[in-house]
């Protein structure tokens, strides 16, 4: 990585030639006005500031964004390009105060161009916004839009005091042999910009691999933007609005590479993902119809780890318009292996190498090959219910809530049934609540800490209006608000696996009975002994 540094001249001429350009992957200018002014004092006083980083390369990327309201003139093809990887707030305010080449495009504010350099000022930093540039005290300001103009700036100190024209002309000198620090780093690996990309950005933002995908891999005629945005709009009710394009990109990734590891990604060709796009959108469509109609999966918010639709896309994905029935036995086997998954936290810590496992062995079982989908380590006891904290966000809490979808439970009080697509498709907490009411556990003392009161075993699906009425009591005495009818209490009961000594108040027994409960259907549905 070669080090250098731009005269602020310099920098300008190469950015009107159109040698320096902005990926469209970076940022807009946001710069407020008065950062622009403390970073020209900061330049004028000669203190140290950040370098500016820059990637050459002789392939023009297919799509770039404007240097902040100015449209940057197009490059001669002779020569390399140097795309502002990081540094691009600094050079769009240097070029914006002292250019005076480009305009800047219909409807941009330019404000924050129109900086001055106060004369005689007493102020720890000497530069001023005027608000009327064409209208301004000559003797008191000098604006820096003429630093670099010769003529304007000769004209403007030909008349002035000699002692004003010498506070101008040391002005002129400063900005003059002022140098901005530049790296520049030459490569045509995409995974290598993207990774100093990413790990530059100071704003702490993750790179954004769809945006460098739609920016070097993508045919005029076939724009990934606008493909991935037609699918996220029809999948919005199943939350992926809110998820943003990787888990599309990953489903891409599964379909025409078999892999989701993160790494592959930046090696996607365009053309095979044009080419399969339809196949990929079929796979994600039929995946969200399995996850809804078989495991109750109502949102992308319950869905315990996103690579389970990654494996999913890639069993699902089909050339055909009308791809023939899945086979019930395999539709069998993805089942187990979708809670198995679950249940043992698969996917939990990116798990890339595993979800590749997966997607290798789903592509067999679907070719009606010999297979181990699913067929690996799952622990299960009493403790992943009774030691997980119900918490919206854990891949705990939403395997749990999805298995007591499987109990299509029946409300508490009235014994009506639940509509689950209602409650499961919000995805939020207020849908569930405790068994045994909170304020009730912590009335008894310090008998039980937060962790035990709020513990998986101790929520169920409850409507707020049961809730409402049960609120504050024991179950012995809610037990009154329920039907009498002890066969139809126990068919309330047997929808929420809870056991009936739960109307004895005795916590520590509740929570031990309906774990096993849970437990036996855990291990029913992932198939573990």
């Amino acid at each position: 990585m070669a080090d250098s540094y731009y005269f602020i001249k310099d920098l300008i001429n190469d950015l009107e030639r159109g040698r320096i350009r902005i990926p469209s992957f970076q940022r807009g200018f946001v710069w407020e006005p008065n950062r622009v002014a403390y970073f020209m004092d900061t330049i004028y006083k000669g203190f140290p500031f950040g370098s500016v980083l820059l990637w050459r390369t002789r392939n023009p990327l297919r799509t770039e964004r404007n240097l902040g309201p100015y449209r940057l003139p197009d490059n001669d093809p002779e020569y390399p390009i140097d795309y502002v990887l990081d540094g691009q707030q600094r050079i769009t305010s240097i070029f914006g105060i002292f250019q005076n080449s480009l305009a800047a495009e219909e409807y941009e504010g330019t404000d924050w161009t129109h900086l001055f350099f106060e004369l005689d000022s007493t102020n720890s930093i000497p530069f001023q916004y005027i608000n009327d540039p064409s209208n301004y005290d000559n003797q008191k300001f000098f604006p820096l839009k003429y630093v670099f103009d010769s003529p304007k700036y000769r004209q403007v100190t030909r008349n002035l005091d000699e002692r004003l024209a010498q506070q101008i002309d040391d002005l002129v000198e400063r900005f003059t042999k002022a140098r901005i620090p530049v790296e520049r780093f030459e490569s045509e690996e995409r995974k290598y910009v993207a990774t100093v990309f990413e790990r530059i950005n100071r704003q702490g933002v993750e790179l954004d691999t769809f945006q460098l995908l739609s920016v070097w891999n993508w045919s005029e005629d076939f724009d990934l933007q606008e493909k991935f945005q037609e699918v996220t709009e029809e999948l919005e009710p199943f939350g992926f609005k809110e998820v943003g394009s990787d888990l599309l990109l990953k489903c891409c990734s599964a379909v025409v590479m078999n892999s989701a590891d993160p790494e592959d990604f930046m090696e996607l060709p365009g053309s095979a993902v044009r080419q399969k796009f339809d196949e990929i959108r079929t796979g994600i469509f039929r995946s969200i119809d399995f996850l809804k109609t078989e495991l109750n999966v109502f949102s992308l918010k319950l869905l315990p780890m996103e690579n389970i639709l990654t494996v999913l896309a890639s069993f699902f994905a089909s050339s055909q318009k009308q791809p023939h029935p899945i086979p019930q036995e395999q539709y069998e086997v993805v089942k187990r292996w979708f809670w198995r998954a679950c249940f043992s936290q698969r996917y939990a810590r990116g798990g890339a190498k595993s979800t590749d496992i997966d997607l290798a062995e789903v592509q067999k079982l679907k070719a009606g090959k010999p297979h181990k989908l699913g067929d690996f380590d799952v622990s299960l006891d009493n403790d992943f219910f009774i030691k997980n904290v119900f918490r919206m966000s854990s891949v705990a809490t939403k395997t749990f809530i999805l298995l007591l979808a499987q109990g299509k439970p029946l409300n508490f009080i009235q014994g009506t049934n639940i509509s689950l697509q209602e409650v499961l498709s919000q995805g939020n907490r207020k849908e569930f609540h405790h068994i045994f009411p909170k304020s009730y556990l912590e009335n008894l003392g310090n008998k039980y800490k937060d962790e035990q009161i709020n513990c998986l075993v101790n929520f169920s699906v409850l409507a707020r209006t049961d809730n409402n009425k049960i609120k504050d009591q024991s179950p012995s005495h809610y037990r009154n608000e329920m039907p009498a009818e002890d066969h139809i209490l126990d068919n309330i009961l047997a929808t929420h696996f809870c056991p009936t000594n739960m109307f004895t108040d005795d916590y520590d027994s509740f929570l031990v009975s309906r774990a096993a409960l849970l437990l036996k259907k855990a291990k029913e549905l992932s198939q573990v002994s």
